[in-house]
């Protein structure tokens, strides 16, 4: 490992709670890092806890905890949080149930009809929500810079451009964002899930630790780990995914690690 910022590993020794990205962190499509079994066996062995914190929304947590199942970790669904689910249920608490016009997969429309709101196609919207959506198509972007030019709210639940894949980057939010404010012009008014500190201050609460006892560790410079810094917590930049060492610049980790399973020694 690599340190950047003085006393990081000694900081690292009093984390109570670890905070992973999972997409190019701890598995991609699916298949886990040869190190990440290792690095959730060694953080349970030290009694301490890890959680996974993601932007993707194209999964429910029912299907991340059947993924991991299958792949040999048996998690709680309590250790899951996702960027589309607590966009929801912040949407809830500010603005009560309202009628949404979801640009996304099936099961991010559920998940926010589970919490309350009503999901609608042909009805006028109160809100507009984008987020990851593999079933993308012109229809949809149309409605969606419709509805954004009449003054709906428009938010998304990441600001994630691309999504790691077995096969390369391909299209998240962000990108699918950005062609609706290029047609209408309009900037997104809420932007939830990471680098957004109050996702992190919400698990942080649930899980009855402070900043100091806390580590976010991603593979991604400007969510995971712009995250931590914003949140006042430990980062720790992992290289099997987006970043690479020579992307740093403005916001830095406080520790680098070549994969997950490099940083099992020093917990």
């Amino acid at each position: 490992m690599k340190i950047l910022i003085k006393d990081s590993l000694k900081k690292l020794e009093n984390v109570k709670l670890f905070v992973l990205d999972i997409d190019g962190t701890f598995s991609l499509s699916g298949k886990l890092f040869p190190g990440s079994i290792e690095f959730a066996n060694t953080v349970l062995k030290a009694n301490k806890k890890f959680v996974f914190l993601t932007n993707n929304s194209n999964k429910s947590i029912d299907d991340y905890l059947l993924e991991f199942k299958n792949a040999g970790l048996s998690i709680n669904a309590d250790q899951i949080f996702t960027a589309g689910i607590e966009t929801a249920e912040y949407l809830i608490e500010k603005f009560g149930p309202k009628k949404i016009y979801l640009v996304g997969n099936k099961a991010i429309k559920q998940v926010f009809e589970n919490i309350g709101h009503k999901v609608v196609d042909s009805e006028e919207p109160d809100i507009v929500v984008v987020t990851f959506d593999t079933t993308l198509n012109y229809e949809k972007l149309a409605k969606a810079c419709n509805y954004v030019s009449k003054g709906k709210l428009f938010v998304l639940t990441n600001p994630d451009l691309n999504c790691p894949s077995k096969d390369g980057p391909i299209p998240d939010t962000g990108a699918i964002a950005s062609i609706i404010t290029k047609a209408t012009g309009k900037e997104p008014d809420i932007i939830f899930g990471k680098p957004d500190p109050l996702i992190l201050e919400m698990i942080m609460q649930k899980n009855n630790v402070k900043k100091e006892e806390t580590c976010v560790i991603g593979d991604r410079l400007y969510t995971d780990i712009l995250l931590g810094k914003r949140a006042g917590v430990l980062t720790i930049l992992v290289l099997t995914g987006e970043a690479k060492e020579s992307d740093i610049k403005n916001i830095k980790p406080d520790i680098i690690a070549q994969e997950i399973g490099e940083i099992s020694k020093y917990i």
